[in-house]
């Protein structure tokens, strides 16, 4: 039997689950998918790679604990930095210009090289509705200025929001993309 390396079972399998998934964001961070593989990933972690599977069933299943990790550290940032916030327009200034710093900062790479991988499509399902919940400032600023926030809506901001992601992880200025997505989302094309 293992060592175990933590008070309790329970605790050292946690233990053991992050450090491949901790693994598993380096090797994607710094190789891509291309370095990204069970035997990778365990050497990474130090543990057995035999033992991958004890904790995730499949390549792919670790790929999606890494981008809700992401997700979850994203969502995490983006309510912090809205905590304080006054509601409405300010708001959204806010969730705007956090969004953009945290992409110029590499927060959203994790999601770019799992975009890539051919999973499977339960998977893109898993991942899909955690990054819907990831709208909800969108949301409650949208209500707060009773405004519509229906799909069409969200999914128009996701647009406008996604296309500033692609400027700033090409490189440009995190803070004027931030400026000109809000004027866009506030002030249309015509002002």
């Amino acid at each position: 039997m293992p060592k175990i390396t933590a008070p309790t079972v329970a605790e050292h399998r946690a233990s053991q689950r992050e450090a491949l998934i901790i693994a598993g964001e380096n090797i994607l961070r710094s190789g891509g998918l291309a370095k990204f593989s069970p035997t990778s990933v365990s050497e990474r972690a130090g543990i057995a790679r035999s033992s991958f599977y004890d904790y995730f069933p499949s390549k792919d299943d670790l790929l999606v604990s890494i981008a809700i990790s992401a997700m979850e550290r994203w969502d995490a940032e983006i309510e912090e930095e809205l905590h304080a916030v006054e509601p409405g327009t300010a708001e959204l200034q806010a969730f705007v210009a956090a969004t953009m710093r945290m992409t110029a900062d590499g927060e959203h790479e994790i999601a770019a090289i799992v975009r890539e991988a051919d999973l499977t499509p339960s998977k893109v399902d898993e991942l899909m509705a955690l990054h819907d919940a990831l709208f909800r400032p969108v949301i409650r600023v949208l209500t707060g200025l009773g405004m519509d926030s229906s799909q069409t809506s969200i999914i128009l901001i996701h647009g406008v929001l996604n296309a500033g992601v692609q400027l700033v992880a090409h490189g440009v200025d995190h803070e004027q993309v931030a400026a000109d997505v809000f004027r866009l989302l506030t002030q249309g094309l015509i002002t």
